[in-house]
């Protein structure tokens, strides 16, 4: 038979081992850290992001008059030329059209021809009757003619005044209908013109939108076209690593299809996203990739220049206080250091201040806390590729 005092010593005992035990792991106990020995070494400086194929100058092309789309010339893959025919719109309604204010025109034109000629026969009639009068005037003074006689003459000249006046009037009006028929002839020339589609630019066809006898309305859209010297693959990248890019820079493109092509960064957008924080940079291909897919899916991997610094490991870097920095291991316990960074390579970046050679820093500090001990235990090869 076993005493109850036996009991209580029993659970007095495994309690005191479980408080030694929690002491130990407070006071004693310094679990193994992987860390990193910084050393400095020249890192190769690499921004990556996904991007899209895509033109800097995309168009659509398409009529400006409603109309059957009666023929295709082109078809999309093909490389075209500016002003080269692409389509042509029913065109019968607008030629005859055309062809009505063609002959207004001439008979106006006409009608212009012979009131000028009337005009000169009334100005040289006119001429004469003034001559007529001014030679009666001055042998009527003296009563060489009669009354009569003179008043005769100066009749006629009033009626070459008038009929001058009167021709006058009808070759400035038929001046006028000449210019509005011209004009309608310039519209009507203009519409039969617009039958036919032509190709604002050099470039490359890329989609065919319409179908022989389909009825478009302006702006409907028969072709998508891109010019082909401004052709580059739109790429997002962290609005963190922005200082590190600009144009000129060198850089690789890996398509989805599995094609790689060299590349260089044209341009920086202004703007970026504000939901991820990213910011598009557009890198144009040095040789185009044929067959050309706009819109393929890629992979850009922008070369930003070489560093000579102490290297960590990115998956060391955490953010405090809206700053960046690393768990250093340092006499046993852990401290926050703040560190500025440099380049990146995807992999590792290089610490332009808060580092030197010889510190050991934690290669995966998730779960680690300030002022906790450890035991560090060095990793060989993070630092190298």
């Amino acid at each position: 038979m076993k005493l109850p005092g036996g009991k209580k010593a029993a659970g007095l005992a495994v309690g005191v081992i479980l408080l030694l035990g929690a002491a130990y792991r407070l006071l004693w106990h310094a679990p193994a850290v992987p860390v990193i020995m910084v050393k400095q070494v020249e890192i190769q400086g690499q921004v990556q992001g996904p991007g899209t194929v895509q033109s800097k100058v995309p168009v659509t092309v398409s009529p400006k008059i409603t109309g059957i789309l009666e023929k295709l010339y082109a078809d999309q893959g093909d490389r075209v030329k500016q002003g080269q025919l692409l389509a042509g719109i029913d065109s019968a309604e607008l030629r005859a059209r055309e062809m009505a204010a063609q002959a207004a025109k001439m008979r106006v034109q006409r009608d212009l021809a012979r009131a000028q000629a009337d005009l000169g026969k009334a100005q040289a009639n006119l001429g004469l009757a003034k001559s007529n009068y001014q030679r009666d005037l001055e042998v009527f003074k003296p009563g060489y003619i009669s009354q009569a006689a003179f008043d005769t003459t100066r009749a006629q000249l009033k009626v070459a005044e008038s009929e001058v006046t009167a021709f006058q009037a009808g070759v400035t009006a038929l001046q006028a209908a000449v210019k509005q028929a011209e004009s309608e002839t310039k519209a009507a020339a203009a519409l039969h013109n617009y039958t036919r589609i032509l190709s604002p630019m050099d470039g490359l066809i890329t989609v065919r939108k319409a179908e022989v006898g389909t009825t478009l309305v302006p702006g409907s859209p028969i072709f998508q076209m891109v010019a082909l010297d401004q052709i580059w693959i739109a790429t997002w990248i962290d609005q963190a690593l922005v200082t590190q890019l600009r144009p000129g820079q060198p850089a690789k493109i890996m398509l989805r299809s599995g094609r790689e092509f060299q590349g260089q960064v044209a341009r920086l957008n202004q703007e970026g996203d504000t939901v991820t924080r990213e910011l598009e940079v557009d890198v144009k291909f040095q040789q185009l990739p044929q067959p050309l897919v706009i819109g393929e899916e890629g992979q850009v991997e922008i070369d930003t220049g070489r560093q000579r610094a102490p290297v960590v490991p990115l998956s060391a870097i955490i953010a405090k206080n809206g700053g960046k920095g690393v768990l250093v291991a340092d006499k046993g316990r852990l401290r926050f250091q703040k560190v500025v960074l440099g380049l990146q390579d995807g992999a590792r970046t290089a610490v332009t201040a808060g580092l030197k050679g010889g510190d050991l820093v934690v290669i995966k500090p998730a779960g680690l806390m300030p002022g906790k001990k450890v035991r560090a235990k060095i990793t060989q090869g993070v630092q190298g590729r």
